[in-house]
């Protein structure tokens, strides 16, 4: 048996039908790695622990990480025992606001809402964090988000960006992003569908649904690029922290 079938689940945890794991699954599938998947508006509760997950992950959602929510108490609580824990994290757009706000960030309302493809920087930190992975300096990413989150004390910028400037840290097993590596071409039709009422005219921060499904297949091709190195480092974490739980050295 193989280290990664070897795992323990990922835990993803979702909150709204339209934004699921999308293209990260896809990935999963292809090395064969277990993973849960939980549904926060389905009413599934949220485990006390991750004792018996080797990673969890926190997806979107159409709500504000300051709307007080019970659930979202739930969430910062097990990212923060996660953390205590060592093991690794992943968070996507709200995903990744959960994840600074449990890390002493603060998470606020951006200027203006940041919709459809942008260009993304590479921050100066991010080459000695991803070493030889296949990461352009430059790409396009698709965004859908009106928050945006400081950087915890601590934490390492990776993503920088125009209309929004902090778009993905890193800290210890933690990985924030504040965009969609996850998207697909079906998400984008039914994100469009689902939230028309953002679409309220086209701005330098916000692409109408023609310019966001213009030339998808080719954008989303060019994005899988990052993201499969980024699922790539991620998933090293989670190999990593097996590893240790085994006290055996892993190998390559």
């Amino acid at each position: 048996m193989s280290l990664v079938t070897a795992l323990k689940p990922i835990l993803i945890v979702s909150h709204i039908t339209c934004e699921h794991p999308g293209y990260f699954c896809a990935y999963m599938h292809k090395l064969g790695v277990s993973y849960q998947r939980l549904a926060v508006n389905r009413d599934e509760s949220l485990p006390m622990t991750a004792n018996n997950m080797s990673g969890l992950v926190f997806l979107g959602a159409p709500v504000s990480m300051n709307d007080g929510f019970p659930w979202i108490t739930a969430e910062l609580a097990l990212i923060k025992a996660g953390v205590l824990s060592g093991i690794p994290v992943l968070g996507i757009c709200f995903g990744g606001q959960l994840i600074s706000k449990a890390l002493g960030g603060k998470v606020s309302a951006a200027p203006s809402m940041q919709i459809g493809w942008h260009h993304i920087t590479l921050a100066a930190q991010a080459t000695d964090v991803f070493g030889k992975a296949v990461m352009p300096c430059s790409f396009e990413a698709f965004e859908w988000h009106g928050d945006t989150f400081s950087l915890p004390q601590g934490a390492v910028p990776l993503f920088e960006g125009g209309c929004i400037q902090n778009q993905g840290f890193v800290f210890g097993n933690c990985l924030a992003l504040q965009f969609h590596p996850e998207i697909t071409e079906a998400m984008v039709h039914a994100w469009i569908d689902r939230y028309a009422h953002c679409l309220t005219g086209a701005t330098e921060c916000i692409q109408d649904g023609n310019q966001m499904l213009d030339n998808i297949s080719e954008r989303l091709a060019q994005q899988r690029v990052v993201a499969d190195s980024i699922f790539d480092w991620w998933l090293d974490r989670v190999r990593e922290y097996h590893c240790l739980l085994l006290d055996s050295p892993c190998q390559t």
